[in-house]
């Protein structure tokens, strides 16, 4: 219970203190840290600038693409997706046309399609990207 009442006083204290390397010494000694042990002092601490937010946010920015760069990229994981998906539907016909087999050449067939079918929405979906993102550079 004297621990606690001490502590309150120290907190206190702590608040009315002005001097910055005082207030250090008082934290440290509410973390329970001691200086001889830890054989460092504390640096104090300097008083920062208020940062206004615009800089701030400014300075969280990341480098980004040209818009137009942008929008290609958007087009390149459907094209890829259309490319395997037209790439197994040729050797699922190549094999076919060597084998004269349709049952060994379908499951490629229905791969291809289903890797057409992603590429094809990955399409759409980039242009109404593409679209959105225009309609509002438009209005800014």
């Amino acid at each position: 219970m004297k621990g606690k009442m001490d502590r309150d006083k120290i907190i206190k204290k702590l608040k009315d203190i002005k001097d910055p390397a005082q207030r250090d010494r008082i934290i440290w000694a509410l973390a329970g840290k001691e200086k001889e042990v830890m054989g460092v002092k504390p640096a104090p601490l300097a008083p920062q600038k208020a940062v206004p937010l615009s800089v701030r946010r400014q300075e969280q920015k990341l480098p980004q693409l040209p818009v137009n760069a942008r929008k290609i990229f958007n087009y390149i994981v459907p094209g890829i997706f259309i490319f395997f998906g037209l790439m197994n539907i040729v050797q699922a016909l190549m094999q076919y046309s060597i084998t004269g087999q349709l049952e060994d050449a379908i499951p490629k067939i229905i791969l291809g399609g289903i890797f057409i079918l992603f590429g094809i929405f990955g399409i759409m979906k980039a242009r109404k990207q593409i679209q959105s993102t225009d309609a509002d550079q438009k209005e800014t």
